[in-house]
């Protein structure tokens, strides 16, 4: 029997919900997909009928019905059961159903007992809903509210009596009457239940004979997993930051446990705007199925695993294949079929054993070399104690069986490898998947060379993240490509031009010869030990002479390490970085930084440039706004962050040149925009940050491995594998008059600028261009 406690406060596993800002569910995360309904929230259709089909006399018991158990007996259970709302209620937390007629009655006698005793705690509209919310509807659908979102695709409040019926016939056997699986079984079930509410006079004959005839609809059936959905990626991304948040000690239960997000119905409200996200995903669905098309004509006939590839590259890209077969299910399969018996036994056996195979390739290795051991322990790779550990296994009677178990195991697994077998891949066109028959090599192979995409969107002057999309499709590309870290690119150079127009007080309209420059070696100010003279992206220099905004709109690299030298030290370049809340760690001190050699994420680059767009003012970006528990309670509230990071006037102008640097798209759009590519070496990385006064966009373009990129720039540049999606998306964002977005902001303009922003007027001043100044002159700042 349950104790006072349990009763007062019945076991329930609620799932939290993930919302967008207009109060849109984005998904959950659940352990059990529950939904928590008031009394008050239920729709009387659904109760109308539970009363009608269940328990008549529902309102007149005090948990047993004794009239209905003196009917059930007479006849034997065959004009009705006996059990009411509350007893059944009893048995679904409490009693796990006997085929033993002793074991049942007695089960029978104790569901009495506790129905007795919650009718005594909770009134009838409690036990109610506690009923609707606890039955299992079959297809991950638990209580009434997920029940109707999986079968109908509706709100619970919005169904109608004829779906509301079938929900309620399930409750005799939620798998012989479930309208998808036994449609003409719901029908029959569904018509006692209309037919129940009829004779109760919850229906007319009318009513009844309207909604007898309807037929069922499934068309809208949807069982609900974690990776489908709308934004699934930020989802995932979600549940970790709050499953961290509640470690915190603040963060409890008023009874001081832990909060589960799997199990406590949180309500966590983001800042994501539903419409704008779903704008987001079909922008990224049409640019990168035109990209990834693009992709496999210039890769047809030719193989990214030795493409341009060295015999060291080839084990290289050879092996990374064959290790990411070893971490798929298949292979754990596998290996836990050769070696579970073996290893199991020597861990028993020998403390701290440890054999994964990375231990079973260095068992291998100093079987063969006798000094390997100690030669791990001097690099620091492992320790002694781990040394000792390996030398035990290898003394012990296992150590043969586990070599013939392991070389049994790669001979099976390096066959199945390569041996084709019907199965489900990613298909690019759809965006869904396909059935196709493909070894594991091929099928790894194929999935890996899909282009991704990491993109993020950020109110500058809240710092509310708008959209957010990880990957092309959570369930095949479980990686978050939004806040992984690859190198920057030119993207990088707008934080360098900014540096030197702070410091130096220079004008963009500044020319500087497009020739080669180089820091020397020994450089007091840099510490090079080899002279540095990198060339531009199509290894060219022009001679001519070009203003800062032209440099800086042609990504020329002969400008950035000119103003890097003009600098006189990459400190300057990372603490400006740093004020815009980029982790300065991030920043190599190397002068190359100005060629865009760090290593961001597209969060950390949309969390920058949020100070361009807001007039100088950084806003941390934040997603969660608040979260409340199933009762209502507030346990968090974020707090935005907001710092002065650049000066207005300055600011300006690092907006002006980005202004110039999106001419080419700038035409196309109502808002306002700036923006920067940015380009990596061998196109590996696509970038381009794009931003109107109220969003910012970072998004990131490339292949998971570096070999899976295109050959040429024309191909491989930021303004063809990741602009086109900034384009789509604010077409679309421009074109939806319901999204909250204002497409007439402008960026804040000071009164008085630090520096002379029109170029005609510059070149006057300074007689026609005046004189270039040379690498090693020093800056002087301009009187205009």
């Amino acid at each position: 029997m349950p104790d006072t406690q349990e009763l007062e406060n019945p076991p329930y596993e609620i799932a939290s919900e993930i919302i967008a800002t207009e109060g849109e569910t984005l998904g959950k995360a659940f352990k059990l997909n529950r939904e928590w309904l008031t009394f008050e929230q239920l729709n009387p259709k659904l109760v109308k009928a539970l009363i009608a089909t269940e328990d008549v006399r529902f309102y007149s018991h005090s948990g047993i019905d004794f009239r209905g158990t003196a009917r059930a007996l007479f006849f034997l259970g065959k004009k009705g059961g006996a059990s009411t709302i509350t007893q059944q209620l009893a048995k679904q937390f409490f009693t796990l159903r006997s085929s033993s007629f002793v074991r049942r009655s007695w089960q029978k006698l104790k569901e009495w007992v506790i129905a007795v005793e919650f009718e005594r705690r909770y009134t009838k509209e409690e036990i109610l809903a506690m009923y609707l919310n606890k039955y299992d509807f079959l297809y991950g659908a638990i209580g009434v509210s997920t029940a109707a979102k999986t079968y109908f695709g509706k709100n619970q409040k919005d169904l109608d009596y004829d779906e509301a019926a079938i929900l309620i016939g399930m409750l005799k056997n939620p798998f012989i009457y479930n309208p998808k699986i036994n449609q003409d079984k719901g029908l029959l079930r569904r018509s006692v239940v209309l037919k129940q509410m009829e004779k109760e006079g919850y229906l007319t004959s009318e009513e009844y004979l309207k909604y007898s005839r309807k037929k069922i609809d499934m068309s809208n059936f949807n069982r609900e997993m974690y990776n489908t959905g709308v934004a699934p990626y930020f989802r995932a991304e979600v549940v970790q930051w709050v499953k961290n948040l509640l470690e915190d000690d603040e963060y409890r239960k008023p009874d001081g446990t832990k909060y589960n997000i799997f199990t406590d119905g949180l309500k966590i409200h983001t800042t994501i705007d539903y419409k704008m996200q779903v704008h987001a995903e079909a922008a990224m669905r049409e640019h990168m199925m035109a990209l990834q098309r693009k992709y496999f004509t210039v890769w047809q006939g030719k193989d990214p695993w030795v493409f341009d590839a060295d015999d060291e590259k080839k084990a290289i890209r050879k092996s990374h294949l064959y290790e990411q077969f070893r971490q798929s299910q298949r292979f754990r399969d596998l290996r836990a079929h050769y070696m579970g018996g073996v290893t199991n036994r020597i861990m028993e056996e020998i403390d701290n054993a440890r054999l994964n195979d990375i231990d079973i390739f260095r068992l291998y290795d100093a079987e063969k070399d006798k000094a390997q051991l100690s030669k791990l322990v001097d690099q620091g790779t492992i320790t002694s104690d781990q040394a000792d550990v390996y030398k035990e296994i290898l003394r012990s009677e296992h150590w043969m069986l586990l070599k013939k178990q392991w070389n049994a195991l790669r001979k099976v697994a390096d066959k199945q490898f390569v041996t084709p077998v019907s199965m489900k891949v990613y298909d690019y066109v759809t965006g869904g998947e396909k059935m196709v028959k493909m070894s594991p090599r091929d099928s790894i192979r194929h999935h890996q060379m899909h282009m991704q995409i990491g993109t993020v969107g950020v109110d500058p002057k809240s710092g509310e993240v708008k959209f957010w999309i990880g990957g092309i499709n959570h369930k095949y590309f479980q990686y978050d490509h939004v806040t992984s870290n690859r190198q920057v690119g030119s993207t990088f150079k707008p934080f360098v031009y900014g540096t030197a127009i702070i410091d130096q007080a220079i004008s963009p309209c500044y020319k500087v010869q497009d020739i080669a420059y180089c820091i020397q070696a020994n450089d007091s100010d840099f510490g090079l030990t080899s002279t540095w003279c990198p060339s531009n992206s199509d290894g060219k220099f022009s001679g001519s002479f070009l203003t800062l905004k032209e440099g800086l709109k042609e990504s020329k690299n002969s400008i950035s390490v000119y103003l890097m030298k003009q600098l006189g030290s990459v400190e300057a370049v990372r603490n400006f970085v740093a004020n815009l809340k980029i982790d300065k760690k991030k920043i190599p001190e190397a002068p190359s930084i100005c060629l865009g050699t760090p290593e961001l994420s597209a969060f950390d680059l949309a969390s920058a440039y949020t100070a361009f767009a807001n007039n100088g003012i950084h806003t941390s970006p934040i997603y969660v706004t608040h979260i409340t528990d199933k009762n209502g309670r507030t346990i968090y509230t974020a707090i935005p962050e907001q710092k002065k990071a650049i000066n207005p006037s300055y600011n300006y102008v690092i907006v002006d040149m980005l202004k110039y640097v999106a001419e080419v798209i700038a035409k196309k759009f109502k808002s306002e925009i700036a923006g920067k590519t940015g380009t990596t070496n061998n196109y590996k990385d696509g970038w381009y940050v794009g931003f109107t006064p109220n969003l910012v966009v970072s998004t990131w373009v490339g292949g998971d491995a570096e070999w899976i990129r295109f050959n040429t720039l024309a191909d491989g540049q930021g303004a063809v594998m990741a602009r086109p999606f900034f384009e789509k998306l604010l077409t679309r964002v421009e074109r939806d008059p319901t999204i909250d977005f204002d497409e007439s902001a402008r960026f804040v303009k000071p009164e008085e600028l630090s520096v002379e922003l029109d170029c005609s007027k510059y070149d006057a001043i300074n007689q026609q261009g005046g004189p270039v100044k040379q690498p090693n002159d020093e800056f002087e700042e301009e009187d205009n």
